[in-house]
């Protein structure tokens, strides 16, 4: 009896040492709420924990550049996507959300801001996102050209992701600041202006499989999650995001 009951004590040891099943994945810093939402519901409902890691899209591509480790990245932009398709990063991809440029202020805009050409105005405070990090703050440059120069010199702060500088502008301590439009709803206060100079340039976040994944159906089997109508999709509309292909 008491090596049948030493036998259970290790069966019951050994149970509890196996690892979870787990996926690593990468997010750009601006669909952290809906990711993180979405990737607690999977984990109840496969049994599989989803370990993220934030940050600015730039940022996180050099990162797995040097470590080539993980099973999922999800990217703010297209040029991004195929950057590092290029280098031989990633597998297949998905489209999850489509977006664009705006510039954010606080809401009932009180500085009255129309124009890029009202950001050079004295008395309005302007946060930029990095470019050399931040999907949005690279886009920008590239729409804006000779525009971006005065703007950086004018910036009263560089932050490395588009998340810093809206709640730079939601704390009061810039009046606008270059965003998404997806990232304004997750931020209470603010609100978007639109302008043509981004507007006309339409980008999409996406789910690509890390081509140094060893469990290349596991991070596919989530990012299908991420996309389908009724499971991902309805977390991400419920933030204010626009799916893509809709």
């Amino acid at each position: 009896m008491k090596q049948l009951f030493l036998a259970w004590l290790l069966l019951m040891a050994l149970t509890a040492c196996k690892e979870t099943p787990s996926l690593t994945v990468y997010c750009t810093a601006n669909l952290k709420k809906p990711v993180e939402e979405i990737a607690t519901q999977y984990e109840k409902e496969h049994g599989i924990e989803v370990r993220l890691q934030y940050g600015p899209t730039g940022t996180l591509l050099s990162q797995l550049q040097v470590a080539k480790r993980g099973d999922l990245i999800i990217v703010a932009d297209d040029g991004s996507l195929e950057d590092a398709r290029r280098k031989n990063l990633l597998g297949k991809s998905l489209p999850l959300t489509e977006q664009h440029g705006v510039i954010a202020v606080k809401q009932g805009n009180p500085k009255n801001i129309r124009t890029i050409a009202h950001l050079l105005r004295p008395d309005v405070k302007l946060a930029l996102p990095n470019p050399e990090s931040a999907s949005i703050g690279k886009i920008t440059r590239q729409m804006l050209i000779t525009q971006w120069q005065k703007l950086e010199k004018k910036a009263v702060v560089m932050k490395p992701s588009v998340t810093e500088v809206a709640a730079d502008v939601q704390l009061g301590a810039a009046d606008a600041a270059f965003v998404w439009d997806s990232t304004v709803p997750q931020f209470k206060g603010l609100e978007a202006v639109e302008v043509p100079e981004l507007a006309r340039h339409l980008d999409h976040a996406s789910a690509a499989i890390l081509s140094c994944s060893t469990q290349h159906e596991a991070a596919l089997e989530f990012a299908r999650y991420l996309t389908a109508p009724d499971r991902g999709g309805l977390v991400f509309k419920k933030l204010g995001f626009k799916m893509a292909n809709e």
